[in-house]
């Protein structure tokens, strides 16, 4: 079976442009990395290659095959580093609305290139499949495309893996106190007794799920307050002010922040403490 694509460039185009509508509107992960994987280890660098070499003779197909991976390796780090300098950062979105408008380029670039070519001479991408002819050949060129071959599908399987598997270190919570202006140096040092201290509780959630949580106050090891259910989706954030106050003086009062996942866990996930000083009340 043998099938020419005399131009390519608005096919790949158009399919840039769907699986930019997929990832924007559509939550099918499997789908979306099927898709996915080829846009960014292929895509790119094919289309640079029919740029830089448009004639049919320039390249041979293992050659413009390896060279299209390897260029597309180059240059998606290239610029997902570039946008780590911009506003938007390395983000899906960005990365991706970046490809699509990249590529979208290079293929009229590659039009134009090739369109000042003779036909005869223009490279035409031909994709075939002919088990009798690949029986046929050299035992050594075989060999490279085997190699060529298993490279890629590890690639493949080792880019799979990093997508699905658990990511170790990126699940975490944010946990922080503030003074009521928002700044780390906000805090009510000295009380007197009975006087309530107040700061800013904030939560912030980077557990790529829906958490509960449970915030505890305690001062000297006494609960004063409990806050609950505090419920965030991922990267969620939660702030609240918060008070407490201390019924014996004491010059050096351990007022304790206890943040807990779940309704029901006794160990702490995270935790804050503040000194404070507490006079008598006399000392108004």
């Amino acid at each position: 079976m043998k099938v020419n694509l005399k131009n390519e460039y608005l096919l790949l185009g158009s399919l840039s442009l769907f699986l930019l509508v997929i990832v924007c509107f559509s939550d099918l992960t499997i789908f979306r990395t099927i898709l996915g994987l080829p846009f960014v280890l292929l895509l790119p660098g094919y289309l640079l290659t029919t740029v830089m070499y448009p004639k049919a003779d320039d390249l041979g197909s293992l050659a413009r095959t390896a060279l299209s991976v390897g260029l597309s390796i180059i240059m998606v780090p290239l610029i997902g580093l570039l946008l780590n300098y911009l506003l938007w950062g390395i983000r899906l979105l960005p990365i991706m609305f970046s490809l699509t408008f990249f590529n979208i380029f290079l293929a009229v670039l590659g039009w134009y290139r090739r369109k000042k070519l003779p036909v005869e001479k223009c490279f035409i991408l031909t994709l075939e499949v002919n088990f009798r002819q690949w029986t046929q050949k050299a035992k050594e060129l075989k060999f490279v495309h085997k190699a060529l071959l298993i490279t890629c599908l590890l690639l493949f399987v080792t880019l799979f893996y990093i997508l699905f598997s658990p990511k170790i270190g990126d699940s975490f919570t944010e946990f922080y106190i503030t003074g009521q202006d928002g700044l780390a140096s906000g805090y009510d040092e000295q009380l007197q007794v009975g006087e309530y201290g107040v700061v800013k509780g904030g939560v912030i959630n980077h557990e790529h799920q829906k958490t509960i949580y449970r915030m505890e106050i305690r001062v000297d090891g006494d609960l004063i307050e409990i806050i609950t259910p505090i419920s965030l989706e991922h990267l969620e954030k939660w702030e609240e002010i918060v008070s407490f106050k201390a019924e014996e003086p004491n010059d050096a009062v351990k007022v304790e922040f206890l943040l807990f996942k779940g309704s029901q866990n006794t160990t702490p996930y995270r935790q804050l403490k503040l000194w404070v000083k507490v006079g008598g009340g006399g000392e108004h």
